[in-house]
């Protein structure tokens, strides 16, 4: 029965895909570059791991990529400004294999290369970038997108921050829509150092056709329908408005920020790139976490609220999924515990998961996320992954603030946007340090209020107060 309704699928949406699934030049689906520092060989000059990582589409069966050009520019984006250059790096493994259908059948998979290499970066700013000559064809949301490069990128300032570690992607489980179904997944990262992070969508880049290297934003590019992004977390949640279908590109930035001298400083960014299907065939549905319940506690808790603990504590998640098809089969996953120590994850029945983070004493404050994703084995297979966000504190969190009834934003400080909890459906007023008005906003039905303020507004200290009382809602600090 599963092997018959596998065929049917793979028919359908073969006439649908067309040329989609025809073997082309260019099988690269996206990818991303981070960064380690390492021991270094050279007196005084810093030294780092890279890793880039290219999801790369197994549906033509040829050869593995072995290599690929890494280029790293200081100073901006031009290789041939001095102290830039380029070279070539090996593929080291291949650390996943993704299979959307049944066993046997390729149809949609993909696999995870990694290519590694340790690289003399003497103090400045650095842009270290790939570029691969096309995109996949027909995405629709890049106009003629076979004859558009794909350009990865990340930046370091290691002028600024001696020793920097990049943030890491916490999951390489691509978006898979079947149906235009709502589900989430997650672009969401981890810093080893407790730096801020904050997340946007970003235009997807090609590679300019020069000596330099430079990028351009690919001309006409929409951003994907499918998702918001949460500025805070990284996780990517459904918008229910989106059934337009096809292949998809979706760009992301992580942006890294460390206080410097008494100020909140961008001391690097990590990108990452990638395409995702939105399927018109409905063969099977979606499971989805329904519970979230924090160290035994009696009563379940919102799956998106915070969960708040101190260093050298341990914390235990209790999920519950669902799914319903009749029969199906479920199983968690999680990449996170590769990168976050301290971190596991083991089944709990036949539909729920156990997550225990034993916290490092030694791990900074901050706000950290893990990911999970719950995946059935239906034809085609379908996948659901959630992002879950701890607050780290070396204290209990009766901040001030706390004591003040006020609520913690995030980020702190913050550029682009920010965000704080607060009643549902409350009027918020904004103000100055001079008490005048900026800004009214409106909760929304989790009391979450997000504040985008335009880029003319001054950096400084901002009031967030509620119109009917005008109690203190939060403290916002908006930086240079």
């Amino acid at each position: 029965m599963l092997l018959s309704a596998c065929f049917r699928w793979l028919a359908a949406v073969g006439l649908w895909l067309g040329p989609l699934l025809a073997v082309h030049a260019t099988h690269i689906q996206g990818g991303d570059i981070t960064y380690v520092p390492v021991a270094a060989t050279t007196a005084g000059v810093p030294r780092y791991h890279v890793l880039l990582q290219l999801f790369r589409d197994d549906r033509a069966g040829s050869a593995q990529q072995a290599t690929a050009t890494l280029t790293c520019s200081r100073g901006g984006c031009d290789v041939t400004a001095p102290g830039g250059f380029t070279l070539v790096i090996p593929r080291t493994r291949v650390s996943a294999t993704y299979a959307l259908c049944c066993p046997g059948f390729p149809l949609l998979s993909y696999q995870v290369l990694r290519f590694e290499t340790d690289v003399d970066l003497p103090a400045g700013q650095w842009t270290l970038s790939f570029t691969e000559t096309n995109r996949p064809p027909n995405i629709v949301n890049v106009a003629n997108s076979v004859n558009t490069s794909l350009y990865l990128s990340t930046y370091l300032d290691n002028a600024l921050v001696a020793h920097n570690t990049s943030p890491r992607f916490l999951s390489t489980l691509l978006p898979y829509l079947p149906n235009s179904q709502p589900q989430r997944y997650s672009c969401s990262a981890f810093d080893s150092e407790g730096d801020s992070l904050t997340y946007q969508f970003s235009t997807p880049q090609q590679g300019a056709l020069t000596p330099a290297g430079c990028s351009v934003a690919v001309t006409g590019a929409l951003p994907a329908p499918h998702f918001q992004l949460a500025a805070a977390t990284g996780a990517l949640t459904p918008l229910a408005a989106a059934t337009v279908q096809g292949l998809y590109t979706l760009a992301v930035r992580v942006n890294e920020f460390r206080r410097v001298n008494g100020s909140w400083q961008l001391i690097g960014y990590v990108s990452r790139d990638i395409t995702y299907l939105a399927s018109p065939v409905a063969a099977n549905q979606t499971p989805h976490f329904t519970t979230l319940t924090v160290n035994g506690a009696a009563s379940v808790q919102p799956l998106d609220q915070p969960i708040r603990v101190q260093p050298g504590q341990t914390v235990v998640l209790a999920l519950g999924a669902s799914d319903t098809d009749v029969g199906q089969t479920l199983r968690f996953t999680s990449e996170a515990p590769d990168l976050i120590p301290g971190l596991r994850l083991q089944a709990s029945g036949a539909t729920g998961a156990q997550l225990t983070w034993q916290v490092p004493p030694t791990l900074p404050p901050g706000r950290y996320t893990a990911t999970v994703a719950v995946l059935d084995n239906g034809c085609p297979t379908a996948s659901e992954e959630y992002t879950f966000a701890f607050w780290v504190a070396a204290q209990p969190l009766a901040s001030r603030a706390a004591q003040r009834g006020e609520a913690t934003a995030f980020p702190t400080p913050f550029r682009e946007q920010v965000q704080f909890q607060t009643a549902p459906h409350q009027a918020v007023v904004l103000v100055n340090a001079l008490g005048r008005e900026v800004a009214r906003l409106t909760s929304a039905a989790d009391g979450r209020v997000l504040w985008q303020p335009a880029p003319s507004l001054p950096a400084g200290l901002y009031l967030a107060r509620s119109v009917a009382t005008g109690q203190p809602l939060a403290h916002l600090l908006r930086a240079e």
